[in-house]
């Protein structure tokens, strides 16, 4: 400890010896001096450069977030209106995907949902270029709270390669507002037996759905024909869809014509949509029968953005319809039938070979969907519909749009009577149903 101070000692006398040379002061000032001095940055140009950092990083911020929600490889399957929405930026980002053992890969991109339509796109991948096989060998399926099942239908693509498809794909009903989980089930089958599955649940964001829809209540009654009638309910116009129902029959309506033999089994409806003066194109349309009666279902294109004017027709209505008409026939005979408005021409009854056969003439859409031949007082089934050469119908007048055929029925006898259960025909009303200016 005695030599720790003496060596402190020692050095705290040193340091007080120590003397600073003379001229010290003056050369370090001449030294600053030749230094060069900094220009010192105005407040207005580092103000500018602050303001011109943040616009150049929120442009590139702002860029980038676009194309984080913008589908990519979608462009030639998706309509003008899902083009367009996918260039705004609209819908849910999924990006969630499942490989399988054999390196096939799903992701399930993104989603678009509004009031008509959850659209889902998905991509399929195969490292081998046999990507069309594997999607014929690939079944999916839809499915929210409590194992609802969603029916959808959609289009593909696939790339030049054939390692890459493109799906979009459309459910009929949208996800109820308590169900929050999708589950996309993926199965792939191998000689009619699933090899593998697997599932890709994705949550549903609806802060991201598509704006808010356009909703019509039309409410209004079209007269098929005395008796019948169809009513157009709604129309909702989503971002995506305009679609359009109604109801052809009501259960009561469709139990008393079951108990009355006098059932109609529609097939199809034409409806025409006009906005702004223009045809919306139509993508598909729907009729189901249930415990709630018969409906109806017409998906159109979305609407024009400055819409100003509506109009809504009913252009044609093709149906099944009982009948239990009997006509009396005879060899040779030629006669003129009306069927529920609908006209047909018998122009010649023969015998040939042990058989039957009748010759008739009716408009195009009109077909004897379900007729016999009563021949002294049995049943004959019709074994067969012959074309006649239109060339042949040349001298007949009376029907415009003319349908030649001959049908064949197994037997010959003296009393003939054609029974006709049911016929199938194209109505045309070109009836206006709704028409009106609408303010946005």
């Amino acid at each position: 400890m005695d030599k720790l101070d003496k060596l402190l000692s020692e050095e705290k006398k040193r340091l007080e010896d120590l003397k600073t040379p003379e001229n010290m002061e003056s050369r370090l000032r001449e030294s600053l001096e030749r230094v060069p001095k900094k220009k010192k940055k105005s407040l207005k140009i580092r103000v500018a450069s602050l303001l011109l950092a943040v616009l150049i990083l929120g442009y590139n911020m702002d860029t980038l977030a676009y194309y984080g929600k913008k589908l990519i490889g979608y462009e030639n399957i998706m309509t003008g209106t899902l083009e367009e929405l996918n260039n705004l930026g609209k819908g849910q980002i999924i990006d969630k995907s499942h490989t399988f053992k054999n390196g096939v890969k799903i992701t399930v991109d993104g989603i678009m949902l509004d009031d008509n339509n959850m659209i889902i796109f998905y991509t399929l991948y195969s490292p081998k270029t046999n990507v069309g096989d594997i999607d014929s060998n690939i079944n999916i399926t839809l499915e929210g709270m409590g194992k609802r099942q969603f029916i959808f239908d959609g289009s593909g693509q696939i790339n030049e390669d054939e390692t890459e498809m493109k799906w979009i794909i459309s459910t009929d009903e949208i996800p109820k507002f308590f169900e929050r989980t999708i589950k996309f089930n993926i199965s792939i089958n191998e000689d009619n037996k699933v090899i593998e599955t697997a599932q890709i649940p994705f949550k549903i964001d609806r802060s991201q759905a598509l704006d808010k829809s356009i909703r019509i209540n039309i409410g209004k009654k079209v007269q098929l024909s005395k008796d019948r009638s169809i009513k157009i309910k709604n129309l909702v116009a989503s971002p995506t869809t305009t679609v359009i129902k109604g109801e052809i029959q009501n259960i009561l309506e469709l139990g008393l014509d079951y108990i009355n033999e006098n059932r109609i089994r529609p097939e199809n409806i034409e409806m025409l949509l006009i906005a702004n003066g223009k045809e919306v194109e139509i993508q598909k349309s729907g009729i189901s029968t249930n415990i709630d009666g018969i409906k109806f279902e017409q998906r159109f294109d979305a609407l024009p953005s400055n819409i100003k004017d509506l109009q809504l027709k009913l252009v044609s209505f093709t149906g099944d319809f009982d009948v239990g008409l009997s006509v009396d026939l005879s060899i040779g005979q030629t006669r003129d039938v009306e069927i529920l408005g609908e006209d047909i021409k018998i122009v010649d009854v023969y015998e040939k070979d042990g058989d039957t056969f009748i010759t008739i003439i009716t408009k195009k859409d009109t077909i004897l969907s379900r007729t016999s031949l009563n021949i002294d007082g049995k049943a004959s089934e019709l074994q067969e519909t012959i074309s006649v050469d239109d060339k042949d119908l040349s001298k007949i007048e009376g029907i415009e749009t003319k349908h030649a055929r001959t049908l064949r029925f197994k037997g010959i006898g003296k009393n003939l009577s054609l029974d006709i259960d049911s016929i199938r025909y194209t109505k045309s009303y070109d009836a206006l149903i709704y028409s009106d200016g609408i303010d946005n």
